[in-house]
């Protein structure tokens, strides 16, 4: 990383301290959003321009853990059998070069991938940028703790995402592995310490989910962070459809196949929006309290949280999602997002930008503008609800 850059990343860090000016950013990146998207809505074609503005690569869908409620595995596996992830030079080939193009690392666990450094360099050989990189943190080394530091020195990583279900015991039972805590929390401690050492700026946020078993420890998230050294916590509402809302999306994409809908999918999940309202109004006090900066995915404000819990009630909003950023599966084949899980191209066998211009994508766009929303698209992390801020 040159002299300049540095200097950005350290006055960035700094101002990202300071309310007033996080909060003339964050208006800076909406009105810069509405002005990138404007275009797609007031057209209607589903053309989204030549390449996205970023990627988000499922680099392996192997773990090394038995999470209860993830939807990697069967639900994923949409091709019948495991395929072998895409090697380097097929990457290379398919993947253009393109400064400052943001390509976004997630999985399965990526470090179950052998050469997921190799990879990252050669993201970075092309002028790319990690907006962000999802672990559990169990298999963070040594090793590959001063690699992931030398990468966000290098300016090329900038945001790594460590999923924590609760404190302790809560953690490791939602993992389904005894000491997942542990070692997750020594994986964070050997990344932050190789960060330090090399005056890397990254940024490191835990990741955490509104179930039946995190309810009531939500406010506890805010001591794991303090005990992690880290001063950000990332909120998801659970995402869910009904098994009618499925129906309903598949008639409209013109499929008969429910597992393309990769979603958690019930009847009810049985969360009082009540509870919910009281638990986490109390761990964004609590994040307020120790300095902790706090956000939620989707934006679910105090307005609609009652009928976001209602399973089947309709929600109103948009997803722009297919016309920002390109879902690429381990095996090559893109998908429409990441849970509608129509194939739009293969990247074994095309370029990027040819599946990003392709008329399947162009044809599954126009249709969610038209729709504004499929049914399944209500609870989900990339939806923008109305009565909430983008």
């Amino acid at each position: 990383m040159n002299l300049s850059t540095r200097l950005r990343e350290v006055v960035a860090r700094r101002a990202r301290s300071v309310p007033a000016l996080t909060s003339l950013w964050a208006k800076y990146r909406r009105l810069k959003y509405r002005n990138h998207v404007e275009r797609f809505e007031r057209e209607k074609t589903g053309d989204a321009g030549r390449l996205p503005i970023g990627v988000v690569y499922e680099a392996t869908m192997r773990c090394n853990l038995t999470c209860e409620f993830c939807y990697v595995g069967d639900l994923l596996n949409l091709e019948g059998e495991w395929r072998q992830e895409m090697p380097i030079d097929v990457l290379q080939r398919a993947f253009p070069p393109q400064d400052g193009l943001q390509v976004s690392l997630t999985g399965g666990e990526i470090f179950m991938r052998k050469d997921i450094l190799d990879v990252m360099e050669m993201f970075r050989d092309k002028g790319y940028t990690c907006g962000y990189l999802t672990t559990n943190g169990t298999i963070i080394n040594e090793e590959r703790a001063e690699a992931l530091a030398d990468l966000a020195a290098r300016g090329f990583l900038k945001h790594i995402s460590v999923s924590i279900d609760g404190p302790g015991e809560v953690h490791d039972l939602a993992r389904g592995v005894k000491g997942t805590f542990e070692r997750t929390s020594a994986g964070l401690t050997r990344l932050q310490a190789a960060a330090k050492r090399k005056g890397a700026p990254l940024r490191v946020s835990i990741n955490t989910t509104v179930t039946h078993e995190s309810l009531d420890v939500l406010d506890q998230m805010v001591d794991v962070a303090d005990a992690l050294g880290v001063d950000a916590i990332g909120l998801n509402h659970l995402m869910f459809s009904t098994p009618d809302e499925v129906q309903q999306t598949i008639r409209m994409l013109g499929t008969d196949d429910p597992k393309v809908i990769s979603t958690f999918v019930t009847e009810d999940p049985g969360l009082d929006a009540a509870r919910v309202q009281t638990q986490v109004d109390a761990l964004a006090a609590k994040c307020r309290a120790h300095g902790v900066r706090f956000d939620m995915r989707p934006k679910v404000r105090t307005p609609i949280l009652k009928d976001y819990y209602t399973p089947g009630t309709p929600l109103s909003g948009r997803c722009l999602y297919p016309f920002l950023y390109a879902r690429v599966s381990f095996s090559g084949k893109a998908y429409f997002c990441p849970f509608i899980r129509l194939e739009v191209g293969d990247l074994t066998t095309q370029s990027l930008e040819e599946v990003w211009t392709g008329p399947r994508y162009m044809e599954l766009r126009k249709k969610l503008l038209e729709e504004q929303l499929f049914p399944v698209c209500r609870r989900c992390c990339k939806v923008e609800l109305d009565g909430a801020p983008i």
